[in-house]
């Protein structure tokens, strides 16, 4: 497709939800190398690229962080990633190429967004992913609930990509360890942890079990609207920085959480 800058137009005031989406789809699904796009999910990737450098930033993971989350998956060898924020799918494509090609069983992508959602499986498909990436449109604590449920089975999941609203992060993640679907044996990896950051998540998974058995008491027996997750204190993580790039060039990193225990119990 030719030689491309090294990086995204920057991010700009207003970075999404202003057409460049469906701008990104036309851009895709009409690309006059489309024969060599469909079907191949690395070309449809460089394509996302592309617009990305030539045309509109996108809220992507980019190909710098993303290498960090595909090495891991090729390493650690997953049978299942369940990713919170999906976007427009370029993340569900880069893991879920990963892990199939790891040997993984399943990729599933929670988004919020019904039109990015759309997006997201309209690109999916054209990466010849479809059969393998499934993604789930709807409030993420409603489809972890929903998950949860219809588990077979274990409910925890292999690894955990976080990438939806930051604030949401942590709570979210309490979530999954009230549902068992992040339990010892889990990997959890959350982005955009230099910017914005996200101070908080990061004490959580790095703090000691008796400081956030302490942190919970005041709340236990209070929380009544389930909009608030208590989590499960007694997870033991061992986290670490990987340090990278935005897609605009900025440095970020991920933290990659490894659930590796669970001391105790209520």
């Amino acid at each position: 497709m030719g030689a491309a800058p090294a990086f995204y137009k920057p991010e700009g005031e207003v970075f999404y939800n202003d057409g460049r989406e469906d701008a990104l789809l036309k851009f895709i699904t009409t690309h006059p190398q489309q024969a060599e796009i469909k079907g191949s999910p690395e070309a449809v990737l460089a394509a996302i690229d592309d617009f990305g450098h030539s045309q509109d930033f996108l809220m992507t993971v980019g190909e710098y962080k993303g290498k960090i989350v595909s090495d891991l998956i090729a390493k650690e060898k997953p049978q299942t990633v369940l990713e919170v924020g999906g976007y427009v799918g370029y993340s569900a494509i880069m893991f879920g190429d990963a892990l199939r090609k790891a040997g993984g069983q399943k990729y599933v992508s929670l988004e919020m967004n019904a039109k990015f959602a759309a997006i997201a499986r309209a690109l999916v498909d054209v990466a010849g992913l479809s059969g393998f990436v499934e993604i789930v449109e709807g409030p993420s604590r409603e489809s972890l609930r929903k998950i949860a449920a219809n588990s077979k089975g274990s409910k925890a999941w292999d690894m955990i990509f976080l990438d939806h609203s930051k604030i949401s992060y942590l709570n979210d993640l309490k979530l999954c360890e009230e549902l068992g679907i992040v339990a010892p044996g889990s990997i959890v990896v959350a982005d955009d942890m230099y910017v914005p950051g996200n101070p908080q998540y990061s004490e959580y998974v790095r703090a000691p079990v008796q400081s956030k058995v302490e942190a919970r008491k005041p709340f236990v027996g209070c929380v009544s609207d389930g909009g608030l997750s208590l989590g499960n204190p007694y997870l033991v993580y061992e986290s670490t920085i990987f340090e990278g790039l935005q897609p605009s060039g900025l440095p970020d990193a991920v933290e990659v959480s490894y659930c590796v225990d669970a001391v105790g119990s209520d």
